[in-house]
């Protein structure tokens, strides 16, 4: 499951944090060490920062947030050995369900083009700040950094959406 130690992962996010985000790129930083990279770099699905990701059913109403990050992912898939899926299970509502589920169809596409190898904790992209609870879950007796180690699993790109 190791990478080699001069690889960089790309761990791609929902959106950008109104706050310092230390926890969750910390987690971030656990996932790639726990995978053998070297280097983390962390993009997003959606440009617009925002405090929690609920706020995307709003601020993702229209395609401006979401097509405003794709240079950033371009630039970002580029340079990355392999991808962590870490945007969200959960699908934001109204118009922005629409847009999001065309933002991951085109990473799918592109994670195809490249042929990057992906990741993501259990069955879902979930948030860095939801594996506590779903390691937790799944691995009731065994401490965080393990939990997350046999939650880390390889994901093909043609499954990478949420509420699919």
């Amino acid at each position: 499951m190791t990478m080699a130690t001069a690889a960089t992962l790309v761990a791609v996010l929902a959106n950008p944090p109104l706050t310092d985000g230390k926890r969750t790129l910390g987690r971030v930083a656990l996932a790639g060490e726990l995978l053998g990279f070297a280097e983390v770099k962390v993009v997003n699905l959606f440009s617009i920062p925002s405090l929690a990701t609920g706020a995307i059913d709003e601020l993702g109403a229209t395609a401006t947030g979401w097509l405003a990050a794709r240079p950033s992912l371009e630039t970002a898939l580029a340079g990355a050995d392999g991808v962590l899926l870490a945007y969200g299970a959960t699908s934001p509502s109204g118009p922005a369900r629409t847009h999001f589920r065309e933002q991951v169809e085109w990473l799918r596409t592109r994670l195809d083009q490249l042929a990057l190898p992906g990741w993501q904790v259990g069955d879902g992209p979930r948030h860095p700040s939801r594996w506590q609870r779903w390691t937790n879950r799944e691995y009731p007796e065994i401490p965080f950094i393990e939990a997350v180690r046999r939650s880390l699993v390889v994901v093909r790109t043609n499954c990478v959406g949420s509420d699919h």
